[in-house]
């Protein structure tokens, strides 16, 4: 009997400690929808990439690299229940990574905190609904505009 519940018990944890990693792993939408992010297992970790921007190279990026496949989340630890901390979170924007910590606000908000010192910045990234609202691959803003300026 010992031996059974030990086996659950060893279940158990596994089962948490690894559904904990797939419960942020899928496709994100940052805020106002300018980029989603794909977040992946990485060994024991989880990492994002670009998979999809608005304008894949916006006037200010730090290096002028296209967006889509840059690495923005790096080496997040799962340290409890829905917190993942450890790692790097990176913003193609200044060019900058920064100390981060992820946590689930709910099964459809992620909540990202960014910090160098004492300064911080939190953003909260939205799942995305397969079904609601796609983007096409080749949309960009200046075909937004260009939609925009016909109506």
């Amino acid at each position: 009997m010992r031996r059974i519940l030990l086996i659950c018990l060893v279940l158990a944890l596994w089962r948490s400690a690894t559904g904990q990693a797939q419960e942020a792993t899928g496709e994100w939408w940052t805020p106002g929808f300018h980029a989603r992010i794909r977040i992946e297992p990485c060994d024991k970790a989880l990492c994002g990439r670009i998979v999809w921007a608005w304008d894949d190279r916006p006037a200010g990026i730090a290096d002028g690299a296209p967006l889509t496949g840059q690495i923005v989340i790096s080496a997040m630890l799962p340290q409890g229940d829905s917190l993942w901390s450890g790692g790097r979170l990176y913003n193609p924007e200044d060019g900058r990574a920064y100390v981060g910590t992820m946590r689930l606000k709910g099964p459809n908000n992620l909540e990202l905190r960014g910090c160098v010192l004492i300064f911080c910045k939190t953003q909260v990234w939205r799942r995305v609904e397969p079904d609601v609202c796609r983007p096409q691959l080749t949309a960009n803003r200046q075909t937004y505009k260009q939609m925009v300026a016909v109506e």
